[in-house]
């Protein structure tokens, strides 16, 4: 499939007209052979003047041609389409802009069908979303609740009979589609539309009124599922006109957020999140915190018309060069760290931060202590490995500014530190600000951080107890050999290898860890004896990177190099095997493993196949029958919410290369509506 822009153009309009061509009568009518012929479309009811509509673009296919009508910032008269009432039950806040600039060629024939976008050839195209507060909000449906749909669309367009498409959204669907562009066959739109949709979609026609509108159309109550409406108008020459299209969710379940709407400069922001009425542990559940001004959309496309010559930007990120989106891995799949880091970038260092949890983990706490004052959305999605997004939610969040009276709270948990007891193992975990003499780890490689607080007394065995469970590390203890009264162990979770250490150790890595205790120089030999620390690892990263239990290991960065540690399981549970590991003292950790088998899904074309180097952590694609590709599928249909949302049109595409919807389990994707 070529990149250049505008065959990204073709497949974007593909991708919202072909639901109109199911219930259009196949032609056998010439495709306009010159763009400048196709610049003009006539709409018209029986008994109604009829008007001229000048539409942005035409497909001519082998079997039908079809226009699109432009859309502009008008709210009223832009030719848009709005869910649902924008004061009524649950909706996410949508980025602000949202502004598409083309500059490009004009006239682009591929795979047996040609585009125009009708625009003069140097001219620089922009679509930008209305900004009014109808617009800036998208709605969450629950199937108890019934969706509604206006249209806005242009005065002259009144009178005008139009039909309106609802079909859900499948992987098959889009793999369909993106096969089809691969191949280079998309000459015959309806055989496009049979093999990637089929029969399974629903149409209904109106009418609009003297505005050229449609106000609050019903269209019932819609089964769990992501779905497109289509509203297309169906021309005297078998030619039709797709006037515009949106895209919904219907979650499974009302997504509950517990956590405070305002934090103190320097604290992480803690969330507790629930799903009603779902039984079972089974969900994954992620969140995005990210800054109001840098919630925005500003995507550009740019091409001379080669693949070399393209470029798609989005907020100042190039997709094909920072992501690697070629032709041959969309189907690869994604490992959340992949994941959390892609999003990440796209948010930008100090704007927000995402965290994504283990299946069944539902508390989080999100990295916030080094973001900058102001307010922030918090977008929560919960996911199920069967079901995919089964719900949606989202809270405004404020940081404020760090006045004398400290850390405003995480919510309901103690991050206060406490006073612990005399040498016990009674000391309170605490939340997220600096601990005793401070981390030299630069905050945006932090992506977790716990602290517990302990009296140390000489001749005692001390233990400081991590209870909020943030990272992996549930415990360290030691003998004390000299008082130190009341000190600080602090546990840093990374995002990745830690600049103190220069190389990486050997390994697949779990975890990147920083722990200190006490003040600088504090852990040593002459302070601490028989130091041990007590951590986990979840089974669903063991089972899909085909880990040997027996070969995960700490190790410790002692300033110069690498040292495994003598590691022990003590006990495992549903989710995770639980270690022991003898220490000589705290500082940068890896929590390391080897593989039992490593296989690589093979790329086409001429990229080959490559192993993991060494001291990086491990984005490979391993191929598995066991449960865990689902778990991976639930991350990566983590980013069809996230990046969808941050980046709403463009950054949907960019995900659908990399997702694994894991295609054997086609039954769990339903194509039927439940009304």
């Amino acid at each position: 499939m070529r990149k250049s822009l505008l065959i990204l153009i073709l497949a974007v309009f593909i991708l919202t007209s072909v639901p109109a061509m199911a219930g259009g009568e196949k032609t056998d009518a010439e495709p306009i052979s010159d763009p400048a012929e196709g610049d003009w479309i006539t709409l018209g009811c029986a008994g109604c003047e009829k008007t001229d509509a000048e539409p942005i673009a035409n497909l001519n296919f082998t079997d039908k041609v079809v226009y699109f009508l432009d859309h502009t910032s008008d709210p009223a008269e832009g030719n848009w389409i709005t869910l649902g009432c924008p004061n009524e039950g649950t909706r996410v806040q949508l980025p602000q802009p949202i502004k598409l600039t083309y500059n490009g060629p004009k006239h682009k024939e591929y795979g047996g069908a040609s585009g125009t976008l009708n625009k003069e050839e140097n001219e620089i195209y922009t679509i930008t979303y209305p900004s009014t507060s109808s617009y800036t909000t998208h709605p969450v449906f629950l199937p108890s609740e019934n969706v509604s749909m206006s249209f806005h669309g242009e005065t002259h367009l009144k009178g005008n009979a139009v039909d309106i498409y609802l079909f859900k959204l499948t992987s098959k669907c889009a793999y369909g589609l993106f096969d089809a562009f691969k191949a280079g066959d998309i000459g015959n739109i309806n055989n496009l539309f049979d093999d990637s949709v089929g029969e399974q979609y629903e149409k209904c026609s109106a009418t609009l009124d003297d505005c050229g509108d449609i106000s609050d159309y019903d269209l019932g109550r819609l089964g769990a599922g992501q779905y497109c409406i289509v509203m297309i108008r169906q021309n005297e020459d078998k030619s039709m006109a797709v006037l515009s299209s949106t895209a919904f969710v219907v979650a499974e379940h009302e997504l509950c957020i517990s956590s405070p709407s305002c934090i103190k400069k320097g604290d992480d922001l803690d969330i507790t999140m629930s799903l009603e009425g779902a039984t079972g542990n089974n969900y994954t559940y992620g969140a995005v915190l990210i800054k109001d001004k840098a919630y925005k959309a500003n995507i550009e496309i740019n091409s001379n018309g080669t693949k070399a010559g393209t470029s798609v930007i989005v907020n100042e990120v190039d997709l094909i060069d920072e992501f690697d989106i070629n032709s041959s891995n969309y189907r690869s799949k994604i490992t959340r760290n992949e994941l959390q880091k892609e999003i990440q970038t796209f948010i930008g260092e100090g704007k927000g931060a995402i965290a994504i949890g283990e299946a069944g983990q539902k508390k989080l706490s999100l990295t916030a202590f080094d973001l900058p004052v102001g307010c922030y959305y918090l977008l929560v999605g919960a996911y199920s490995p069967e079901k995919g997004l089964v719900g949606l939610s989202q809270k405004n969040i404020e940081i404020e500014p760090k006045g004398n009276g400290g850390s405003g709270g995480n919510g309901g948990s103690d991050g206060n530190g406490g006073s612990g007891g005399n040498g016990g193992s009674g000391g309170k975990s605490g939340g997220s600000s600096g601990g005793a003499g401070g981390s030299p780890e630069p905050a945006k490689n932090v992506k977790t951080k716990e602290l517990c607080q302990q009296f140390v007394s000489n001749g005692h065995r001390v233990k400081f107890e991590f209870t909020k469970e943030v990272t992996s590390v549930g415990y360290i203890e030691f003998d004390a050999k000299k008082t130190a009264g009341k000190i600080t162990a602090t546990i840093e979770e990374l995002k990745g290898k830690s600049p103190l250490t220069p190389t990486g150790p050997e390994g697949e890595i779990y975890k990147y860890l920083n722990i200190w205790v006490g003040n600088s120089g504090f852990a040593n030999s002459n302070n601490i004896g028989n130091a041990v620390v007590g951590f986990k690892v979840n089974k669903g990263w063991i089972n899909e990177n085909h880990i040997n239990v027996d070969t995960i290991a700490l190790q410790h960065y002692n300033g110069a190099k690498w040292d495994s540690l003598k590691t022990e399981k003590v006990d495992e549970d549903d989710e995770y095997v639980y270690f022991k590991a003898e220490t000589p003292g705290f500082s940068p950790f890896a929590i390391t493993a080897s593989k039992n088998v490593i296989e690589i899904e093979g790329k086409t074309g001429n990229e080959g196949q490559s192993t993991p180097e060494s001291g990086q952590q491990d984005n490979s694609d391993v191929e598995s029958d066991t449960p865990s590709k689902e778990n991976r599928s639930s991350w990566a249909k983590a980013a069809s919410f996230f990046i969808g949302f941050l980046v709403i049109v463009l950054i949907g595409g960019y995900i659908k290369k990399k997702v694994d919807e894991n295609n054997e389990d086609t039954n769990s994707e339903e194509t039927n509506f439940e009304k």
